[in-house]
């Protein structure tokens, strides 16, 4: 087996490792395999990443043949007892069951006993359709910081390089195998700043306004839409733009702006009243009123109204609202799920930060790639 170092000097966290833990304990782990089934494939490399005075410095653990896979566990049982916190990139779903299922067959001693584990992919997770809606894998998220590597094949391309350096020994092969590790331990380090945007959450906006403009749609037809502006404090180590099928955001990394985009909505749309009971429904005005106003009409003009025909009908422009900030709420239908407002009629500066962090919270709570209703 092999023991291979290398220090990348001046390295820094670049995010603020000191939320999980003291920085000089937070150890950086990912596993190199002869396949995914961790009962019959093989374990050929460990590698792990730490900060020191001098910098990043990367250790991996290689085994030269699949006959050393205790070595490497048995040195990296002895290595990471120093550290308090694991950090990997989905490893509690392979890397961390793989390695103790190992350690186990060897009859070793569990080997995170009193180890908190970080997974960086799960922490990451809530940003899938705000930042990555086709693939949140690590290189997805290195792509996004733009974080260039030398590296350029897949664990899975790998398995058949490291059976034929387990015969031949060669050089040029034992790179490639180090050099793919190497860059994905190293590549957590640098992805760790793409944890900020996870704090666009909850952070702070500040309504700046909001312009109307006018856009073609793929029929030619003239429409509308509002671009509110928003400004955070927030840094972000790039700018992103994110949509969904009815609202595109752009938020500036230089200066903190960011622009909501919404269509605004003509089509006739409807208010319902919830003391449905209280109403009659006139079905040739096709709307509802109070039972007292319905005084002297003919009975044959109304009938007792139910939720889905307790309502007025409203014309206008209208946008889209995650919740029911703005009042009165309209709707195209009672069992819509779809909730609008009367634009601007009904749209109330005092409230436009909040309802610049509902939009933008859309995409934080979205299960699929699709638009969820407003």
């Amino acid at each position: 087996m092999q023991i291979i170092e290398k220090t990348y000097k001046g390295f820094v966290p670049s995010y603020p490792i000191d939320r999980f833990c003291d920085v000089n304990r937070a150890l950086f782990i990912d596993i190199e395999t002869t396949g995914l089934k961790k009962e019959t494939t093989s374990l050929y490399l460990i590698g792990c990443g730490f900060y020191t005075r001098e910098g990043f410095e990367t250790k991996l653990f290689f085994a030269d043949s699949t006959s050393e896979e205790n070595l490497i566990l048995e040195e990296f049982a002895s290595f990471v007892k120093d550290y308090t916190h694991l950090f990997h990139f989905n490893g509690l779903k392979f890397d961390i069951p793989y390695l103790e299922y190992k350690a186990g067959l060897y009859g070793q001693c569990p080997l995170f006993t009193g180890i908190e584990q970080i997974d960086v992919y799960k922490l990451c997770k809530p940003l899938r359709y705000l930042l990555f809606p086709e693939s949140m894998r690590q290189k997805a998220i290195e792509a996004f910081l733009q974080i260039e590597r030398e590296d350029m094949y897949s664990g899975g391309e790998l398995i058949e390089v490291y059976k034929s350096y387990e015969i031949t020994k060669s050089p040029d092969d034992l790179n490639l195998l180090v050099t793919h590790n190497r860059e994905d331990v190293l590549g957590m380090h640098l992805i760790m700043p793409i944890l900020s945007y996870i704090d666009f959450k909850d952070a702070p906006l500040d309504y700046i306004g909001y312009t109307i403009n006018e856009y073609k749609d793929y029929s030619g037809c003239t429409c509308e839409e509002v671009i509110f502006d928003y400004s955070t404090t927030l840094k972000f180590p790039r700018s992103f733009t994110a949509r969904t099928e009815s609202m595109y955001v752009r938020a500036s990394a230089s200066d903190g702006r960011i622009a909501i985009r919404l269509p605004l909505y003509t089509n006739d749309m409807k208010i319902f009243f919830d003391n449905y009971r209280d109403y009659f429904y006139l079905p040739e005005e096709d709307t509802a009123i109070l039972k007292s106003a319905a005084m002297g009409l003919p009975k044959e003009r109304y009938h007792k109204a139910t939720k889905e025909t307790c309502y007025t009908r409203v014309s206008g422009k209208f946008l889209k609202q995650p919740s029911d900030l703005f009042t009165p709420v309209v709707k195209a239908a009672y069992k819509d799920k779809k909730n609008y407002f009367c634009f601007p009629d009904s749209f109330n500066e005092k409230a436009a930060d909040e309802f610049g962090r509902q939009l933008i919270n859309v995409f934080f709570s979205m299960k699929k790639h699709l638009s969820l209703p407003l």
